[in-house]
């Protein structure tokens, strides 16, 4: 199984590389090498690689910066995984899009279910939910949502 993997030097791509099973052909991508702001490298990848799986690890994660680049953060996180979706429909592979809980508004002091409604309330979010829609135009994509990544690398608790 072959599976292409954004995000390789963040705090969840580090993790998934290191945790890897054996076996799996992974083609693991850092900024340097697949630049998320770039829709048509994603699809271009995708084309070339012809990966079974995508885990979009990768994100514009800085969310108050987000509101000064909301351009930025939109490609990276609702263009790129569009891209993936549109390039994986022809190849036939499948999309894990790693999303968060930014998504919804906070205001609910519960549990969200994944089929609630979003509403986020910045451009991170906002980005987030669009990126979320855009996977899920792809019948073969699923979200994983997280309210926090930590670990020993990176900023964290």
């Amino acid at each position: 199984m072959k599976v292409l993997l954004t995000g390789r030097d963040g705090q969840l791509g580090q993790a998934l590389v290191a945790s890897a099973p054996e076996g799996f052909e992974l083609v693991a991508t850092s900024r340097a090498e697949l630049d998320l702001a770039d829709s048509a490298a994603c699809r271009r990848i995708v084309e070339e690689q012809r990966p079974d799986w995508v885990l979009n690890a990768g994100a514009y994660t800085a969310v108050d910066q987000a509101e000064r680049e909301p351009a930025l953060a939109e490609a990276v996180n609702a263009q790129a995984p569009a891209a993936f979706a549109a390039a994986l429909q022809q190849t036939g592979g499948r999309l894990l899009q790693v999303s968060t809980d930014f998504v919804f508004n906070g205001a609910q002091g519960h549990p969200y279910g994944p089929e609630q409604p979003r509403d986020p309330l910045g451009v991170y979010g906002a980005s987030k939910a669009r990126g979320e829609q855009a996977a899920l135009q792809h019948p073969q994509a699923r979200l994983l949502r997280t309210s926090w990544v930590y670990g020993p690398v990176g900023k964290t608790f």
